[in-house]
């Protein structure tokens, strides 16, 4: 990742920060944490860790089909209907998913996160987001 970041084209701007930059921190990051838990798996970095002797139990294949249809009908949907309803749609069957059951709390925090994370992308990092239903904001 790092050393195809160099072939981004781009000028920095006044602040001398161009295209590459996030990529770049990115993709230290990796290496960084790489290095680290390559380490960790050579030299036995977790024996130390006393196991769990509980039973965790079967996964919850009803949470795991739940988020799966989510996010599927947010990619069917979202050049329709846009990204703020279907992000509304994604994020409350989310946290239904993960057993909340206060709907209007829900709705209301799905709201909000999909609002700011449209405005975010379109308007600050003027990335383009299907507007859908509601035309944008």
């Amino acid at each position: 990742m790092v050393i195809e970041t160099r072939n981004i084209a781009g000028m920095p701007s006044y602040a001398q920060v161009g295209p590459g930059l996030f990529p770049n921190i990115v993709g230290g990051a990796l290496i960084v944490l790489g290095t680290v838990l390559g380490w960790h798996a050579a030299w036995g970095g977790w024996r130390h860790v006393p196991l769990d002797p509980e039973d965790h139990g079967s996964p919850n294949w009803r949470a795991t089909l739940i988020i799966s249809a989510a996010v599927l009908v947010q990619m069917a949907l979202i050049g329709w209907a846009g990204f703020i309803l279907t992000g509304i749609l994604l994020y409350t069957l989310i946290a239904r998913a993960f057993g909340s059951s206060r709907l209007l709390a829900d709705l209301g925090v799905a709201t909000t996160l999909a609002a700011v994370v449209f405005y975010l992308f379109t308007k600050v990092l003027g990335l383009s987001l299907p507007e859908g239903l509601l035309g944008g904001f």
